[in-house]
């Protein structure tokens, strides 16, 4: 079993792919439950963070 090193653990939070997919997952089960504050509000979360250089 690999050991879980400083850097592993770094590099495995700061991966993009978690809180895109959390994001995009929360866009569309607001886009479904017709709550468009919350849809729009994780719209803008995704493109904040995209525009952050975070990607």
């Amino acid at each position: 079993m690999p050991q879980l090193t400083a850097t592993r653990l770094r590099r495995g939070l700061t991966e993009p792919l978690l809180p895109v997919a959390a994001l995009s997952l929360l866009t569309v089960a607001a886009a479904a439950l017709d709550a468009p504050q919350l849809c729009w509000a994780a719209v803008a979360a995704l493109a904040g963070y995209s525009l952050s250089g975070s990607v």
